[in-house]
């Protein structure tokens, strides 16, 4: 059986926003001198969000290496997930429900028919996930993510923990006033800092290039990207090796295509398509 090379990628994809709506304020005409002064209101804006409902992946030769279905419940939430490999037999099904306050996604081997793991996905009041727990097929945990955000959903802390809740790495982000991730951190369980990675961004707030440093402050990765009418369409990394991913287009401002090399030589190809959901942010 020829071995699967492809990854799982969630792309997200942002286009034009609809016009802000902005909460009212109540007046503070009359006011007590000695009242807080007024919090201006947030500006919630709307977007669009693509979720892969296709990936079909592929060798350097053109052979089929595995193939990915997803569906989705109304609210972008995975129902379901068939991963096939290149002969077209199902290898593994993920199921999503709801289980109590949580989204539980059942991860089952499709050769035996029996459970492998669980997900347990704690989400926010705008859908932001908040906790992710992974379980062995007993339902033990093995490991899980703690997130923060802050006012605009900005992600701003990630905690890595074992199955017994005991930390094993901390990432702190840092953003710009137009909500551009410039720095991220990332600290072992004592609080050591091991990773700085560092973006900058051009006016449209596209990422432009992204550097890795290590714990001696030395440059360990370095990535730029190219974009073209709003759309990204390279992404090479010339350390610490030669990587390349590019992307191609159809009509839609998502990447229906995706060539992935390594030292010039394609590794892998992917074919994407997409279904579309709108969601809310609060504006920076």
């Amino acid at each position: 059986m020829k071995k699967i090379l492809f990854a799982v990628a969630v792309v997200l994809a942002s286009c034009a926003t609809a016009p802000a709506r902005s909460a009212s304020v109540p007046s503070t005409n009359g006011s007590a001198p000695n009242s807080p002064p007024a919090v201006s209101a947030q500006r919630e804006t709307t977007y669009q969000e693509a979720l892969p409902i296709s990936i079909k992946s592929f060798y350097p030769n053109d052979d089929p290496s595995g193939t990915q279905t997803i569906r989705y419940n109304p609210q972008g939430l995975l129902v379901l997930q068939e991963t096939f490999n290149g002969n077209g037999v199902l290898i593994e099904s993920r199921t999503g429900k709801a289980k109590a306050e949580l989204w539980r996604i059942t991860v089952t081997n499709a050769q035996n028919g029996e459970i492998a793991s669980f997900e347990d996905r704690k989400l926010g009041s705008r859908g932001e996930l908040l906790v992710q727990t992974f379980l062995n097929s007993k339902e033990i945990p093995q490991a899980a993510n703690e997130f923060t955000y802050d006012a605009q959903g900005h992600r701003t802390l990630w905690l890595a923990k074992t199955g017994v809740g005991d930390l094993q790495a901390r990432t702190v982000y840092t953003y710009d006033k137009r909500g551009n991730n410039t720095k991220t951190q990332v600290y072992d369980a004592g609080g050591s800092l091991t990773n700085v990675f560092q973006s900058t961004y051009d006016e449209q707030s596209q990422i432009v290039s992204r550097q890795g440093f290590d714990a001696s402050g030395t440059l360990a990765e370095q990535t730029n990207f190219t974009w073209k009418d709003g759309r990204k369409v390279k992404e090479e990394t010339t350390k610490p090796l030669l990587r390349t991913i590019e992307y191609s287009y159809d009509d839609k401002s998502a990447p229906s295509g995706i060539v992935s090399s390594v030292r010039g030589k394609v590794v892998e190809r992917q074919i994407l398509d997409y279904q579309w959901f709108t969601k809310t942010k609060i504006a920076p």
